[in-house]
């Protein structure tokens, strides 16, 4: 099963950034079985296929990152302020944002674009414990939706549902906050170095990677890019990660491009077979650099129902997407029952297909001549 995205953490800046800082969870769409979540081995195809090779141990880095997920996953309550930083393609302006999480499902994520001509927007998830509202503002176009979310937790706590396929929901729902940066980051990215480091003043893990997988990279207005040598200096190709040696949080990320160390040529060939123009008026591409960084955190901070406030206005055309959702989800209970059946027959019929051994008939008594 597949389900809509709702919304999810950093939404707008992903979409505005470019897919390569896309780092959290998958975009999900109804009508098809779930999909194993990456790093989950696939069962082996009829007729004997050979199973996918073996992932590589994680490196000391990866530990401290799925260490950290855990902890921020745990945090019951925190508040803290975000700002993303993005130099990308000649253009720059930032992304700035609250967000907060409390007990019973409750949070609040806005995000609002800051200094991009002509595309200025706003992006608010905000739950109270029972409705999840989703309002989205670009230019003068606005857009609200909403979620009935108690049935859908409870759906969600059928023992049908496995854990991983819970948390791919939840955060697909929005209701994960920095611990799908961590696990979305970690799953895009090979992170092969760890030092100690310092930020404002807190101990942290500094972290270094470069992409894991180029097939979902892609250029813009051109294919995907080449799968080996140097990206392009507009495409983020390094991460630099620095988490809370303690808590787990992820103060600071960093997406830069690599620059180029040469100046390479674009002016167009003229009849003549020359270069048209000067020299000087060759472009060097600008290397991308998008940074996310958490202020003002407080772990276990003071809040109240107002917090966690929203309400459309009165004549505002809400879509409620509520049914649509708990279609899907019965519909994940009923695959993922039929699964565990089928499972469970295929487990049996293996012990009862073990072949019999026979112990072996002692040698005939030799026949006196």
């Amino acid at each position: 099963m597949r389900i809509n995205r709702i919304a999810r953490p950093f939404t707008l800046a992903a979409s505005l950034a470019g897919a390569w800082i896309a780092t959290s969870v998958l975009a999900q769409t109804p009508g098809g079985p779930p999909q194993p979540a990456p790093g989950q081995a696939a069962a082996a195809a009829p007729g004997g296929a050979a199973a996918p090779a073996p992932e590589e141990p994680p490196t000391e880095a990866e530990l401290a990152i799925d260490e950290a997920a855990k902890k921020v996953a745990a945090i019951k309550a925190v508040s803290a302020d975000l700002v993303q930083d993005v130099r990308m393609l000649g253009q720059n302006f930032q992304i700035k944002g609250r967000y907060i999480k409390a007990p019973s499902a409750r949070v609040y994520l806005r995000l609002d674009v800051v200094g991009l001509p002509g595309a200025a927007g706003t992006t608010l998830q905000v739950c109270d414990g029972d409705i999840l509202w989703d309002y989205q503002k670009v230019l003068e176009s606005q857009s609200y939706r909403k979620l009935s979310v108690k049935p859908i937790l409870q759906r969600l706590d059928a023992p049908e549902i496995d854990a991983t396929l819970r948390e791919q929901i939840l955060n697909s729902l929005g209701f994960a906050g920095p611990e799908a940066l961590l696990t979305g980051i970690r799953k895009a990215v090979k992170f092969d170095r760890k030092e100690e480091g310092e930020f404002e003043g807190k101990a942290v893990w500094v972290l270094h990677g470069s992409w894991r997988d180029r097939s979902g990279l892609v250029a813009p207005n051109q294919g995907a890019v080449p799968g080996v040598g140097m990206l392009p200096p507009y495409i983020p190709s390094r991460a630099t990660l620095q988490i809370d040696k303690e808590n787990g949080w992820p103060y600071r990320l960093n997406l830069s491009g690599q620059p180029v160390s040469m100046l390479i040529d674009t002016r167009q060939v003229g009849l003549d077979g020359k270069k048209i123009g000067s020299k000087s008026s060759i472009e060097r591409p600008q290397a991308s650099e998008l940074a996310l960084s958490y202020s003002n955190v407080q772990f276990e901070p003071t809040l109240s129902d107002a917090d966690f406030a929203f309400q459309a206005p009165p004549n505002a055309d809400v879509e409620d997407n509520t049914e649509l959702i708990l279609k899907s989800l019965d519909q994940a209970i009923e695959f993922q029952a039929l699964q565990k059946r089928t499972e469970a027959a295929n487990a049996a019929g293996s012990v009862l297909q073990q072949p019999i051994e026979v112990p072996a008939a002692p040698p005939a008594a030799e026949i006196p001549k």
